[in-house]
């Protein structure tokens, strides 16, 4: 298995600076892990649907630090790769396929904190936009259960 799993080179000179700095929406927090901010940026790039390829990659944090919720990995993995491909279902004990995509929808989650970190400089008004897009989301749920 990697040792590590990465980020974009241009993320770590860039946004991860910026939420470190500002500590923006709490990420930049000390007791925010790395892998913490690396599982909301693959939520936000998973949420957006399109993994983006690392143009350069550096370590951001031990692969051990995750060691206890690699399957979660495991399943992004299968349900972006092989869930149309049963056949490749071997494919699944492959950790560094699955960690190379989790990388790769982490990094589109990172453009999206970027985009948002652009477009919402004070993150308050991200609180207010998020929480709109929850209670949006909740009425659907509840409209559905009618």
């Amino acid at each position: 298995m990697k040792a590590t799993v990465n980020v974009s080179r241009e993320h770590i000179d860039g946004i991860i600076n910026e939420l470190d700095r500002s500590n923006y929406f709490l990420l930049g927090n000390p007791e925010t892990s790395r892998a913490e901010l690396f599982n909301f940026a693959l939520a936000l790039g998973l949420k957006e649907g399109f993994p983006t390829p690392l143009s350069t990659s550096i370590g951001f944090f031990r692969t051990s630090y995750v060691e206890n919720i690699i399957y979660q990995y495991k399943s992004v993995y299968f349900d972006k790769q092989l869930s149309e491909h049963p056949s490749d279902i071997d494919e699944i004990t492959d950790t560094d396929k699955a960690l190379c995509l989790v990388e790769q929808y982490a990094n589109t989650g990172f453009n999206v904190l970027k985009r948002l970190w652009n477009e919402f400089g004070d993150d308050s008004h991200l609180m207010i936009k998020l929480l709109n897009e929850m209670d949006r989301d909740y009425s659907s749920l509840f409209e559905e259960d009618l």
